[in-house]
């Protein structure tokens, strides 16, 4: 039987959220779920980086050129 992909889905989570997630995760063996928390600290990280740095884009002036 062939093997089937995992279907994927997107949430939308506080880091509060996902800080209580990841606590929760913490309290089981490490074996069983270093992975999962590894691939939601790579995603969160990513998103905080991209929102940060729209938000500074968004702040940030530039010069008109000089006449």
């Amino acid at each position: 039987m062939a093997e089937q992909a995992q279907q994927t889905i997107k949430l939308e989570l506080t880091i509060d959220e996902v800080n209580a997630i990841l606590a929760s995760l913490g309290k089981h063996p490490f074996e069983s779920i270093f992975m999962l928390v590894q691939k939601i600290q790579q995603q969160g990280s990513a998103q905080v980086q991209a929102a940060e740095a729209a938000a500074n884009a968004a702040t940030s002036t530039v010069a008109p050129p000089a006449v």
